[in-house]
């Protein structure tokens, strides 16, 4: 459920749209899998500055014992959590954008902070660009239970023209020490 808001003139707002969303997975004998209850309000800025401020209630419902990171063991069970969101991101259609996610509760009976700031750069419709880092701490209360898990992105895209297009992706991951990449052509035929 969503709601727009349209602001005459305050501190700069355009718009505000709270909101609400719930989806949730069932077993058919059922156990809950998963469930996540979002509630949430975006602040739009007449400046094309958005910040997200939202309240997620989360649940994980874990069947069989699985390895987080090596040595770091989830045991069965359903976990129950609350974290808070903040979003904040600058005006993407400007060639130069700035984009901040991070959420701190709970994760699997422990606590979980990520932080996951990007940057963009963009030269009209033809090259894009992201530079991302995506961090996570977490302390869960089992032996090794605290840990960070990092993620390095960098994204390129040049279009050549409308229907044809180069994309790359080299991915970094701290935790594994390991490299992966995708690079992709692509280049769009009409119908039949």
């Amino acid at each position: 459920m969503l709601r727009r808001i349209r602001i005459d003139d305050f501190w700069g707002l355009l718009e505000l749209r709270p909101h609400i969303a719930y989806n949730g997975f069932w077993k058919f004998d059922g156990f809950q899998e998963s469930g996540f209850l979002h509630i949430d309000n975006h602040w739009e800025f007449r400046t094309g500055t958005e910040l997200h401020t939202g309240i997620n209630f989360t649940k994980s419902g874990v069947i069989e014992p699985f390895d987080i990171v090596d040595d770091v063991t989830i045991q069965p069970g359903t976990y129950d959590h609350s974290e808070f969101q903040f979003v904040f991101f600058t005006d993407e259609s400007k060639p130069f954008s700035f984009r901040l996610r991070s959420t701190v509760g709970g994760s699997f009976g422990g606590d979980r902070v990520s932080i996951a700031p990007s940057i963009e750069y963009r030269i009209g419709e033809t090259f894009s660009s992201e530079l991302s880092i995506n961090y996570n701490d977490f302390d869960l209360p089992v032996p090794g239970g605290q840990f960070t898990a990092n993620l390095e992105r960098l994204r390129l895209s040049y279009s050549f023209t409308p229907k044809m297009m180069l994309q790359a992706l080299v991915q970094y991951n701290e935790r594994d020490d390991s490299i992966g990449t995708n690079i992709r052509f692509s280049w769009l035929q009409s119908a039949s």
